[in-house]
């Protein structure tokens, strides 16, 4: 890919790019939205659909983007949109929708956020002997290992809690319909295909601009692609603030920061070949800026019994968010 946008002029690597966020944030979805439909078709249970098949779709381009990222080599783009998508999507994307209406934070979303803080906490002790002793900062695999397990352990937790209770209708039993079954399961094959050709092109121009322009790729990854990246859960995340369902709103972007770190963040871990080494900027800006969200996040839920947040506290966030932007320039 490298080789083949070389000689292209930097306006072509830039639609290139736009093209192909554009593409990768509309073939995730195109794959969720026909995931679901077949989930329903097999009648699985729709506690289930959300848990998994909507939380995986929203994360889906990060999760792609950081797999062409392993693959070609760029571990720090890989960790830079973790990270980054993270922060984006509980500072910026959460600031945002609370603009549109309060947002009420159920227990299930209290939960999540301390389940999102131990997962940090976690990466934390696994780079802590690297920090005191003045080490390279690698990321051990068992770190990523054990991240990994923990998701289908909240998942499972999840659905115990929350699945409502089964009821058993005899007449709404009904003949698979094969053919639509076969219809679905191809377009969920051409649209992961266009996934993954535009998270390989994305991945293409980042290395191209970060050589050309001497920028990190984990600033741009953190930024500009973890935007980008973040779009359905924007979209998403406003379209039910402004119908007045701010809960799903939060529990949207919670559910996407559970799957960058548990998912995205682990699988990147855990699978890149030989030492994972994390840059210094990560440790100096992205994780303790993370702390301070869900710390911010924390105080703000907390701070009296209604378990809110208001455009007060959003306000906060973008200020947060504002003050990341800024820093990662200057950088």
């Amino acid at each position: 890919m490298q080789q083949l946008l070389t000689n292209l002029p930097i306006f072509v690597i830039v639609l290139l790019f736009v093209g192909a966020l554009v593409l990768l944030s509309k073939s995730a979805d195109y794959l969720t939205n026909n995931a679901i439909k077949l989930s329903k078709i097999l009648k699985i249970p729709e506690i289930v659909i959300g848990a998994t098949i909507v939380s995986i779709g929203t994360t889906l381009p990060e999760f792609a983007t950081s797999i062409a990222a392993i693959g070609s080599g760029s571990t720090d783009l890989a960790l830079g949109n973790a990270f980054g998508s993270v922060i984006t999507n509980c500072s910026l994307i959460l600031g945002i929708s609370t603009l549109y209406g309060s947002i009420p934070v159920s227990k299930k979303s209290r939960s999540t956020i301390w389940t999102i803080l131990l997962g940090l906490f976690l990466l934390i002790l696994a780079i802590l002997p690297a920090i005191i002793q003045g080490r390279a900062l690698v990321l051990p695999r068992y770190a990523g290992i054990v991240l990994l397990v923990i998701l289908p352990i909240y998942l499972v937790s999840s659905f115990k809690r929350h699945a409502p209770p089964t009821k058993q209708d005899p007449e709404a039993v009904s003949k698979i319909d094969w053919r639509a079954i076969i219809g679905l399961i191809s377009k969920i094959l051409f649209s992961a295909a266009l996934v993954t050709v535009s998270s390989t092109i994305l991945v293409g121009t980042v290395q191209h601009a970060a050589t050309s322009f001497h920028i990190s790729e984990a600033i741009i990854s953190g930024t500009v692609v973890a935007l980008g990246t973040s779009l359905p859960e924007l979209s998403t995340s406003i379209a039910a603030a402004k119908k007045g369902f701010g809960g799903l709103a939060i529990g949207n972007l919670l559910g996407a920061s559970v799957m960058n770190i548990f998912l995205v963040l682990s699988t990147t871990i855990t699978f890149t070949p030989g030492q994972l080494i994390m840059p210094s900027l990560l440790l100096k800006l992205h994780l303790p800026l993370m702390l301070l969200i869900f710390g911010y996040l924390i105080v703000c839920v907390y701070n009296s019994k209604k378990y809110e947040l208001t455009k007060k506290e959003g306000i906060g966030f973008l200020m947060i968010y504002s003050a990341y932007l800024l820093v990662s320039l200057l950088n």
